[in-house]
């Protein structure tokens, strides 16, 4: 471990300064009690913060070897999706009341993210490949949409909608020196997608997405639509909201900020940001900040370089996991925070690769 913090911190100043405030929080926060539950998940953050500073340094991703991997995930879990509509429900099954299907690789809520992993680097991948390169990811983008649509997260489809205006961003400085594809496809790609709505209307009204947008054009106010898309959530954020007004300043510890919901069991606030609130006080919530929008600093230079840069895959790797990140932050709108690896690789592997973009030589159109 001495061997990777010899380089020292240099590559992100607002990164390391978030980590370190956010843990300022964490400490401060075992001054309202000593709670074992605070120092374990402190350790767990750390391994997984260390882990994030070696991928920084030492990681030499191979661009089309993300690209592999991700749509490898899409098909495998297609597959299983496909046996387990057909019978076979020890490989996928709907595995709640409200119509959600998982596989036996990822439940509902992670399922939806290997969607939304392969809806984005295969969207892009369409958009910015060469025509002879474009047939295998149109198919997979289909595949990851299939994923979406039967996990039916809400929170997935919601991020992918708001997602696409960054998608359209992205295609129209890539491609801007063409006028056609700058104004044009754009324009019709908008048209296209506006139609699709439009046609799938009829299906989307019986989904579970369509029910809450019908819950939401029928309600009087943006406080009755909250109560009846769900009432659980609205509790959890309200509960929130008071414990952190009653302490705003030093947290509570790990896991502490809860809401207690119709059957009176305890839950985690599921808004990662209030959460750190409640649990961390506000070091706690400036660190995250920090830590999930530090990169932002990096972009205009990352922008810059993908105009010039000739690497046409490589571009798609990049653009995907700034796509990434930014799923990443709006999630945690609808999501408590995590201190499982699983959920943190989401953020470390796609901000490493925007590093590694950043420092690196690339190849001059």
């Amino acid at each position: 471990m001495f061997s990777i913090y010899k380089k020292g911190i240099v590559k992100s100043p607002l990164l390391w300064l978030g980590l370190f405030i956010f843990f300022l929080g964490v400490v401060s926060s075992l001054f309202t009690g000593l709670n074992i539950e605070t120092v374990i998940q402190c350790v767990k953050l750390l391994l997984i913060f260390s882990t994030l500073y070696f991928f920084l340094y030492y990681s030499n991703f191979k661009w089309e070897s993300v690209v592999k991997i991700i749509n490898l995930s899409v098909l495998i879990n297609v597959i299983f999706l496909i046996i387990g509509t057909i019978g076979g429900t020890v490989l996928a099954t709907l595995m709640t009341a409200d119509g959600r299907w998982g596989t036996i690789l990822a439940y509902p809520g992670s399922l939806v993210k290997i969607g939304v992993l392969g809806f984005y680097i295969n969207v892009m991948s369409v958009l910015l490949l060469h025509k002879k390169d474009k047939i295998f990811p149109m198919l997979m983008l289909i595949l990851s949409m299939y994923i979406i649509f039967m996990d039916g997260s809400r929170t997935g489809m919601l991020t992918v909608l708001l997602t696409l205006p960054i998608i359209i961003f992205f295609y129209a400085i890539l491609n801007y020196k063409n006028k056609i594809k700058f104004v044009m496809l754009p324009t019709i790609f908008i048209i296209a997608l506006s139609a699709s709505v439009i046609f799938a209307i009829p299906i989307l009204k019986e989904s579970r997405i369509g029910n809450n947008i019908m819950n939401i054009l029928q309600s009087s106010s943006v406080d009755e639509a909250l109560k009846k898309i769900d009432p659980a959530r609205y509790s959890m954020y309200l509960e929130a909201m008071n414990k952190i007004l009653e302490n705003p300043f030093i947290g509570s510890g790990a896991f502490t900020t809860v809401g207690n919901i119709e059957d009176s069991a305890g839950m985690v606030v599921h808004n990662t940001y209030l959460q750190v609130w409640g649990d961390f006080g506000l070091f706690g919530l400036a660190g995250i900040f920090l830590v999930y929008f530090g990169w932002f600093a990096l972009v205009p230079r990352i922008l810059n370089k993908l105009q010039k840069n000739i690497n046409l895959k490589e571009n798609v790797v990049v653009c995907c996991s700034i796509l990434i990140l930014t799923y990443f932050i709006l999630n945690g709108l609808f999501h408590p925070y995590s201190t499982e690896m699983s959920e943190w690789i989401l953020y470390i592997i796609p901000l490493t690769i925007c590093y590694s973009f950043f420092a690196k030589e690339i190849q001059l159109k």
